[in-house]
């Protein structure tokens, strides 16, 4: 296959024919699946017998894009092959076979065994259980494993986050292209593609240039690039958030803030009595002198800490997700304004930790019938994380803190008020 006509970015490619890992992360266009496809095939070829796993993130993918590319690449070469459609099955005639599988049933790809080659189109859109699952049979074969990943934007899907942490991982095994790197796409096309996505919007940063932005372009809140790497300053007010943890969860998340970051993040495991809570939410306002806090009320987890701090003369309040928004004309709930107002401060250079972001990240908004901006459902980004977003729901908190300590402060004084006015009635009532 050394006439094969291929751009730079494929050469350099095929030069890491025998990593363990490789990762291509291109713009639309750029050519990914044809050099892929040339890669599986050379390897069957100058390994008889190889096993290998393809995978696509839908069985349609599979049949029109990776499996024709493979089709093409053999006619081309005059390679001969076998291809059972019905079994999704490529074999050659030195005993090397590849078997292909959709992402969308993860559960078909078990009972296999002696796999060293394994490729998935579209990685970032596959689930993280068909990626275990394959990596899972890739034992007892007499050759070495081999995983090629390949992905290029999907405007309609959500990535997995287990290919944003694996490219994390592995910077030194990723190669990016954009869809201008194709040597053989007409002048005229490219053009289009500046022009349709709108050449330096995140849109065109995703389809055009090939970065795998964390969620649809067109719907998250913030983007990585939002996200400032280092705190700027210290400032003299702090503001305070509180997660509980609710059924099932496993952290209680407490986040103290400072106008210009994050300044201190603290997670517990297994808090199971409400006095300790208590005890270390007054730690933290002790410690860093907190103005006022918000923790989460929505399941009702909070409140028996919320009395508590009250009686403690601690200035927070519960607040409800679903209740609700101060501008109730822009959101339909509480929740979706303090999301939008964190995203808002991060866009001006708020500091936060990376844990913290893949949270963020996971958050979108759609517009509702009435016009109003709103997030996804929380189930469905506890889908997209595999956990609930506990430390971004905390941050958000202190975000609306900080935003509306003047409400606080008036709920405080009326909460003692009316208890100084319960305590009188109780001794009036003693006496009389």
């Amino acid at each position: 296959m050394d006439k094969y006509e291929l751009s730079p970015w494929q050469i350099e490619y095929m030069k890491h024919f025998d990593d363990d890992l490789y990762i291509a992360c291109t713009g639309i266009g750029a050519g990914k699946t044809r050099v892929l496809a040339i890669w599986l095939i050379m390897q069957c070829i100058q390994k008889p017998g190889i096993r290998g796993i393809v995978i696509a993130q839908t069985y349609q993918a599979l049949m029109n894009v990776l499996f024709r590319e493979l089709e093409i690449v053999c006619a081309q070469f005059n390679i001969t092959y076998k291809f059972n459609r019905s079994e999704k099955r490529f074999a050659f005639p030195n005993g090397s076979v590849l078997m292909g599988y959709s992402s969308e049933n993860p559960t078909g790809i078990l009972g296999l065994s002696e796999i060293a080659l394994l490729a998935i189109d579209e990685a970032a859109y596959c689930s993280e259980e068909i990626y275990n699952y394959a990596k899972d049979r890739m034992r007892g074969s007499k050759y070495e494993s081999k995983v090629r990943l390949i992905s290029s934007p999907n405007s309609l899907g959500v990535i997995s986050n287990w290919f944003s942490a694996l490219c994390k991982k592995n910077p030194e095994k990723i190669i990016k292209a954009s869809s201008l790197d194709n040597w053989f796409s007409r002048k005229s096309y490219k053009e289009e593609l500046k022009e349709r996505y709108v050449e330096g919007s995140n849109l065109y940063r995703q389809q055009v240039l090939g970065e795998i932005l964390d969620m649809d372009a067109a719907s998250q809140i913030v983007f990585r690039d939002d996200f400032i790497l280092q705190k700027r300053m210290n400032a003299g007010n702090h503001y305070f958030g509180y997660d509980a943890s609710g059924i099932g969860a496993d952290n209680d998340v407490f986040i103290t803030i400072d106008d210009y970051g994050v300044i201190d993040l603290f997670k517990a495991c297994d808090l199971k009595d409400t006095f300790q809570r208590t005890n270390i939410i007054d730690e933290k306002y002790r410690k860093f002198g907190i103005k006022a806090g918000y923790a989460d009320g929505t399941g009702g987890y909070s409140n028996g800490i919320i009395d508590v701090c009250k009686k403690m003369n601690i200035a927070i309040e519960g607040l409800n997700f679903a209740s609700k928004a101060e501008d109730d004309k822009m959101y339909p709930n509480v929740r979706t304004e303090m999301y939008m107002e964190l995203a808002n401060e991060i866009k001006h250079g708020f500091w936060v930790p990376e844990e913290i972001q893949i949270e963020i990240l996971a958050q979108q908004m759609t517009v509702n019938g009435k016009g109003q901006v709103q997030l996804v459902p929380k189930d469905l980004v506890k889908k997209t994380l595999g956990h609930s977003p506990d430390m971004s729901d905390a941050l958000a908190l202190a975000v609306y803190a900080k935003n509306h300590y003047g409400e606080i402060s008036k709920e405080s004084e009326i909460a003692k008020a009316k208890d100084v006015a319960d305590r009188y009635m109780r001794y009036f009532q003693m006496f009389n």
